[in-house]
């Protein structure tokens, strides 16, 4: 197995850390405080002082340019991550991943901005695996926006020798990880106008009629609002789907309806009807077999 280089495995710590305080939420508050009230503050750019007036309330001194450095891909240390974790009160996930990107593990991957690899078009055949069983939770943040999304998915391989899979997104700037099953691969494809996907290497080939599970946490970040919708695409025949969308308490919305459309791109709804919050913000719906349909929700605010 190849080792990750260390100036790669520190943009990619350093990026995924970035994604994580712009996000609406917790860490970014947290800086945020400390912006000058009179400052006009860029929701696409982080406070270097004010985030390192954050780390030197841990004890550990920090100036606005080690904070920059930090955050822009330059310089990135065991110890100042520890201040970071520390500082923003980061999520035990949050920093075992950030620390195992560190070390340089095949397992997470970071893709936002400039450290977007240029999409290659897709030019394979039709899958070499069929899904068994496949279960979405898509989670909105604070803003309404997409913030994570988990997925747990049953594959078997319908050729003699299977060895990765694609896995679609929708933005330029996310956090994939493989939890279960798998590792990143290294491309990236343009599918659509505004659909992307990686390969996810599978842990070993299989060989025809074996089946696989994968476990997938994605966490985003949308500079600007994608549409009010979560979808999934199932060409082939799919048993057991069960999708979910989960709101934040701060931005709950005001209609939902579950729906199928016609196309990834410039889709059209064929077909829908109102879905309800259950009692944890959420929306969901379980199908038996969903085959050459894009199906999923959407909703007002």
């Amino acid at each position: 197995m190849a080792e990750v280089p260390q100036d790669e495995r520190v943009k990619q710590a350093c990026a995924y850390l970035r994604l994580l305080l712009l996000r609406p939420g917790d860490y970014r508050d947290r800086w945020a405080a400390g912006v000058d009230a009179d400052r006009v503050q860029d929701p696409d750019e982080i406070d270097h002082g004010a985030v390192a007036r954050v780390l030197s309330d841990t004890g550990t001194p920090t100036d606005s340019d080690s904070a920059r450095r930090a955050l822009t891909g330059v310089d990135l240390s065991p110890a100042v991550l520890d201040a970071f974790i520390a500082g923003f009160g980061l999520s035990a996930r949050h920093a075992e991943r950030l620390r195992d990107v560190l070390r340089g593990t095949e397992a997470t991957r970071v893709i936002t901005g400039d450290a977007f690899r240029p999409a290659e078009v897709y030019h394979r055949g039709p899958p070499g695996h069929e899904t068994l069983a496949l279960h979405d939770m898509h989670i909105l943040g604070p803003d309404g926006r997409p913030a994570e999304h988990k997925t747990i998915q049953v594959i078997r391989s319908i050729t003699d020798r299977l060895e990765s899979y694609l896995y679609l997104f929708d933005t330029d700037e996310l956090t994939v990880e493989v939890t279960r099953g798998g590792k990143i691969g290294q491309r990236t494809y343009r599918l659509g106008e505004r659909v992307y996907a990686m390969d996810i290497v599978l842990d070993r080939p299989l060989p025809r009629g074996e089946s696989s599970l994968i476990q997938l946490h994605s966490t985003f970040f949308y500079s600007s609002p994608p549409a009010n919708e979560f979808r999934r695409a199932l060409s082939r025949a799919t048993r057991d789907v069960s999708l979910w969308v989960s709101f934040h308490p701060h931005r709950l919305p005001s209609r939902v309806w579950a729906a199928s459309w016609d196309a990834l791109d410039h889709a059209r709804i064929i077909q829908r009807e109102p879905a309800e919050l259950d009692d944890e913000r959420s929306v969901n719906r379980r199908f038996d077999v969903v085959e050459g349909s894009i199906v999923g929700f959407y909703w007002e605010w």
